[in-house]
């Protein structure tokens, strides 16, 4: 069973489908029949992006969904060819850099990725359903399945659904710790990075010559120094999602157009007022809070239910600025699909996935909150301080340096360790400092699990 049919739940539900009779997916909203927004999903309506490495592997769970995507207008383009990005220290270079990837609407990759889902013979989508809580096994270890209702039931009559394996894919409004509380069972400890970011986006049609020669523009937020940008994505031929953002208080009511025109014209990046000026808006201006970083260490809990496992943004959830949720919950699913291969069932499954999905999770965790840190006021540890001066050292060079770009690329795609972006400092005495946020972020400094193997299998 799976809870959510958001991209994570879809992806599960796939590789699940793989390895179980009957997989049943239960999502709370009523899901459309094509590509609509949800009210579960109001984050959809403001760009995302998929790395080049989680583009792989949903191309590999839904063979043909870029073309699929592609007929609808979706491009595929050179990540350094089609991205217009403005660093914090200055442009990105504009070149190819073999890394290919594609910018669409996030409504219509799920409609994609749900109509295939739906086509799987052993899997049920069931949407109007409500999950309550938990339904555990007499000695509290085994998860059993869950309760809830249908929405559509005035009377709320308790469902109860019954499974093996029992997948929480809720995304951030997860509401597993509460159940696990309510159990009398531990939950998870809570990591936070907080960001203040609010994003306001909107989207505009373009014609004939208005349209510009970027797919994606890119403006970096870099606190306290940078702390406004934005980015607009390409969603077919004509069309731009625009986004700017910036802490809550800097940025312009919704519904001042002019405002918004006036604050996109600060920004270091021409491309977002380009947009603006020139082109027809053909929806209303969203706001919605970026969120932070979370981490729920489900990884760490001293004892949990067999037969329970979290994933995606559920688990993990990073500051979407980064692009980086997608591709992690890709990753997750492909890791239970292999967990799922030498296993002999779900027994202790969630023990050895949960672990090895942290280490998924920790160079994108250590990338995205050595920037937001820059938003507190308060002291960073040591390791943070390493990681994030490393970081600032790489953002320095990177509008002077298009192999180092290349390099940057890669890791940003997560195609190739953060390791490589050490060989041009190879040349010159590494710091030690440099070294250890390199080795930290490659996931070979664990001081706290030291038998644990290193992290270099997520780089296969």
């Amino acid at each position: 069973m799976v809870i959510g049919a958001g991209f994570t739940g879809l992806l599960t539900a796939r590789v699940l489908a793989g390895h179980f009779d009957r997989v049943t997916v239960l999502e709370r909203d009523e899901l459309p029949a094509g590509a609509a927004h949800r009210s579960g999903l109001p984050q959809a309506r403001h760009p995302h992006g998929m790395l080049a490495r989680g583009a792989r592997i949903v191309e590999d769970l839904f063979p043909g969904v870029r073309a699929e995507l592609a007929a609808q207008g979706a491009p595929v383009f050179d990540f350094g060819a089609g991205f217009a990005t403005r660093l914090p220290y200055g442009w990105a270079p504009r070149r190819p850099v073999g890394i290919e990837v594609q910018s669409f609407d996030q409504t219509h990759l799920e409609a994609v990725l749900r109509a295939r889902v739906r086509d799987l013979p052993r899997v049920e989508l069931l949407d109007g359903f409500t999950v309550e809580g938990l339904h555990l096994s007499a000695d509290l270890r085994r998860a059993a399945g869950v309760t809830g209702h249908r929405r559509a039931d005035p009377g709320r009559t308790p469902v109860r659904i019954e499974a093996d394996l029992t997948v929480d894919a809720t995304g951030r409004r997860s509401r597993l710790p509460g159940w696990l509380t309510a159990a009398g069972l531990p939950s998870p400890r809570r990591l936070e990075v907080p960001s203040p970011l609010v994003y306001s986006s909107r989207m505009y049609e373009l014609t004939g010559d208005q349209v510009p020669d970027w797919l994606v523009a890119f403006e970096m937020t870099l606190p306290p120094s940078v702390d406004r940008g934005g980015a607009a994505i390409t969603v077919d031929g004509t069309r731009r999602l625009v986004s700017l953002v910036a802490p809550a208080d800097e940025l312009p009511p919704p519904r001042d157009d002019e405002a918004l025109r006036r604050f996109a014209a600060t920004l270091r990046s021409p491309h977002f007022a380009e947009v603006m000026e020139r082109g027809r808006p053909v929806s209303p201006v969203y706001r919605c809070v970026v969120g932070g970083n979370l981490w729920l260490r489900y990884d760490r809990l001293p004892s949990r239910p067999d037969g329970l496992l979290v994933l995606g943004d559920a688990f993990c959830a990073f500051n979407p600025v980064y692009g980086q949720g997608l591709t992690v919950a890709a990753l997750q699913a492909r890791l239970l699909a292999r967990l799922l291969r030498t296993a002999d069932g779900p027994g202790r499954l969630a023990h050895r996935f949960q672990r090895r999905a942290a280490r998924i999770a920790l160079v994108p965790w250590l990338t995205a909150t050595a920037a937001d840190r820059g938003w507190s006021a308060g002291p960073a540890s040591r390791p943070a301080r390493m990681t994030r001066s490393f970081l600032d050292g790489i953002l320095r060079r990177l509008p002077d340096e298009p192999e180092l770009y290349t390099r940057f690329a890669r890791v940003q795609n997560m195609v190739a360790s953060p390791a490589v972006l050490l060989r041009p400092l190879l040349g010159r005495p590494v710091r030690r400092a440099e070294g250890c946020a390199v080795a930290r972020l490659c996931g070979r400094v664990t001081r706290r699990h030291p038998r644990s193997p290193p992290s270099a299998g997520i780089w296969r």
